[in-house]
C-alpha cells in the first residue's frame, strides 16, 4: 500500500496519493472565496485583499474546502512570494489559516505594459542547456532555456550559470590505497553548518586549495563511480566552492550522466576554512533513498541535440513582469523591486522531443 508523506508546512496537505481531492466548480469557488475574505479580514487584517492572487480551490477528502492564494501587487505577481492557505468546513466555518505573509513595500508598477525594448530574446541554441532532474523524472533527460532576470530598464541582472561550464574530476591519478569500493558516500559524523544570513568574506587562493584537496581526498576514499562522473561547477559568477558562515566552505559536487548534470543527485561537502578539515558531507541521493551505484543505469541517453530542442522551445519563451524581494529596510520590512523574467513554462524531453510543463531551474 502506498503511504502518504508528511503534510506540507503551510497547507497541511500530505504528499503522495491525493485521495478524494476535487477541484471546486466556478460557482463553488466564488462562494467559498467570499467567505475566505471574511475570515482573512478577521484573522489577518494586515493583509490587503487586493493583493490576494487565487491559485486553487479544492474539496479535501475529509469534506473540507481548501483555498490557496499567492501574492501580487497592481496585477504583478511577487516572485517566490508568500502563500496563504485557508481551510473551511463545508458550512463555511473556519478550520485553519496558514501563511508566511509579511509586510512588504513595492516599487511603482511599469508605466507601460510590455517588456523594455532592451530585452532581446535568444536567437540561437546557445541558450539551451541539458540536464536530468530527479524531481521531474528519474529516467529522462531534458533540454531547457534557463530563466534570465532583468531590471525594470531591461538591463540583465547577474545570476550565475547553474548548468555549466563543468570541470571534470579525474580520480584516476589518485593512490589506489585511498579508494575503497566498500566505502559508499555517506553523511559524516558531525554537524552540517547552519545557514547564516551574514555575508562571508570571499575565499582566497589558499582556502580554495585546501577545500579542493579535502573534497578530492573524500572522493578518492569513496566508491569509484561507474555509470556517472564527478564534476565541479566552474562558472565565473557561480561555482561549486562557496563561502559559508561559521568559517566553512561548501563544495557542491555534481554527478554527470551522458555528459549531463543530474539535479537532485549532488554531493555537498563542508570544509573548515582555516584548517581544510572536512567537517560533514550530505548526499542528496541518501535522502532520496537511492543507491548511488545503481541510480544512473536506467537513465536514457539524449536523442535530440540542442539545436533540435531549440526549434521546439523557442516559441515557448516569454518575458513577464514580477516583483522580486531584493532586501529589507532598517525596520526589517521587505523591499520588492520590479523585474522582468525571461522564462518558459516548458522543457523539452531530450529522448522524444515532447514538451513537458516543468520548472527545473529557477532564477
Amino acid at each position: 500500500m502506498n503511504k502518504r508523506g508528511k503534510p506540507d508546512s503551510l497547507s497541511g496537505i500530505r504528499s503522495g496519493p491525493a485521495g478524494g481531492v476535487r477541484a471546486l466548480s466556478h460557482e463553488e469557488s466564488a462562494h467559498y472565496a467570499s467567505l475566505a475574505l471574511e475570515h482573512i479580514a478577521s484573522e489577518r487584517p494586515d493583509i490587503d485583499p487586493a493583493e490576494l492572487l487565487p491559485i486553487r480551490a479544492v474539496e479535501l477528502d475529509n469534506d473540507e474546502m481548501l483555498l490557496e492564494y499567492a501574492r501580487h501587487h497592481a496585477g504583478i505577481p511577487l516572485y517566490r512570494g508568500p502563500r496563504l492557505f485557508i481551510r473551511m468546513k463545508a458550512s463555511g466555518g473556519l478550520q485553519d489559516l496558514r501563511t508566511d505573509w509579511n509586510a512588504c513595500r513595492f516599487d511603482a508598477p511599469p508605466d507601460e505594459y510590455g517588456p523594455p525594448a532592451a530585452i532581446r530574446p535568444p536567437e540561437d541554441a546557445s541558450c539551451v542547456r541539458g540536464t536530468y532532474a530527479l524531481d521531474v523524472s528519474g529516467v529522462l533527460p531534458f533540454y531547457l532555456c534557463p530563466p534570465r532576470l532583468f531590471d525594470r530598464t531591461g538591463k540583465q541582472m547577474p545570476s550565475g550559470e547553474k548548468l555549466g561550464p563543468w570541470e571534470w574530476i579525474d580520480l584516476r591519478g589518485g593512490a589506489s590505497a585511498k579508494r575503497s569500493a566498500s566505502a559508499p558516500i555517506r553523511t559524516l559524523h558531525g554537524r552540517i553548518p547552519a545557514a547564516d544570513s551574514r555575508r562571508s568574506e570571499p575565499l582566497d587562493r589558499e582556502e580554495l586549495r585546501r577545500a579542493r584537496a579535502a573534497s578530492l581526498d573524500y572522493l578518492l576514499r569513496s566508491a569509484k563511480p561507474k555509470a556517472y562522473r564527478w564534476a565541479f561547477l566552474a562558472g565565473k559568477e557561480r561555482s561549486s566552492f562557496r563561502a559559508r558562515g561559521g568559517g566553512f566552505v561548501q563544495i557542491r559536487v555534481y554527478r554527470l550522466v551522458h555528459g549531463l548534470p543530474v539535479l537532485g543527485a549532488c554531493l555537498d561537502l563542508y570544509v573548515e576554512r582555516r584548517s581544510g578539515r572536512l567537517a560533514a558531507a550530505s548526499d542528496e541521493l541518501h535522502f532520496r533513498r537511492v543507491r548511488p551505484e545503481r541510480f544512473a543505469e536506467a537513465m536514457a541517453k539524449p536523442v535530440l541535440n540542442p539545436a533540435e530542442a531549440w526549434a521546439k522551445l523557442r516559441g515557448q519563451i516569454r518575458v513577464m513582469p514580477y516583483y522580486v524581494v531584493t532586501g529589507t529596510d532598517a525596520q526589517g520590512i521587505a523591499q520588492a523591486a520590479l523585474m522582468w523574467i525571461e522564462e518558459s513554462e516548458f522543457v523539452c524531453d531530450a529522448s522524444s522531443g515532447k514538451l513537458v510543463r516543468a520548472e527545473i531551474v529557477r532564477v
